[in-house]
């Protein structure tokens, strides 16, 4: 009995807690500040970040060598939720929920750099806290694989926006916090 009432205040809590939304309405105007990894001589910094989506759509990255196929990709790491997803939920919920808001890390610069975004829609949602081993995902149309080549001694933002579409873009953030698009080639491969 104790426990059927501690799950049920729980749910509860947490729907009152976390509120809320809609793809659309949580795609930020103004992104969190960037923060990388320094890069050095030999290697070039990279953030992965997703923008939007109410918790519901969860981005995997995965990089590798340019000339890599589907098996020659690795995971960047867990998969990225907006931050304002992460602000939403209380620290609990994340831990069941898993994935972070972005991941950093260091990559071989000079070299061309293939990079991959999965978009996951979750098939259920419990008011946007996603239900991930009961129910799994529903692969939708999924951003353009992209191609680049990282300078030494820069960091990259590599941004994918959930909105109607899911648009994955690269830029190279100066000093400042500036953006400035990457030169990138294209292509519709399948990772999923």
């Amino acid at each position: 009995m104790k426990t059927s009432l501690a799950l049920t205040l729980a749910i509860t809590l947490a729907i009152s807690i976390t509120g809320c939304g809609s793809r659309q309405s949580a795609v930020q105007s103004t992104p969190e500040p960037l923060v990388t990894m320094p890069a050095d001589e030999q290697h070039a910094s990279l953030a992965l970040r997703t923008v939007g989506g109410a918790g519901d759509h969860p981005v995997s990255y995965s990089t590798g060598p340019a000339d890599a196929g589907r098996y020659g990709m690795q995971s960047a790491g867990e998969r990225v939720y907006d931050t304002a997803y992460f602000k939403r939920i209380p620290g609990y919920l994340k831990k069941m929920a898993g994935g972070t808001s972005s991941i950093d890390t260091l990559v071989e610069a000079n070299k061309p750099l293939k990079v991959n975004a999965q978009v996951k829609q979750q098939v259920a949602t419990l008011n946007g806290i996603p239900m991930h081993s009961m129910f799994g995902y529903a692969i939708t149309a999924q951003p353009d694989t992209q191609v680049f080549t990282p300078k030494p001694k820069t960091a990259y933002l590599i941004e994918t926006v959930i909105a109607d579409n899911y648009v994955m873009t690269i830029y190279e953030i100066a000093g400042t916090g500036e953006r400035k698009p990457v030169s990138v080639v294209k292509s519709q491969e399948e990772f999923y």
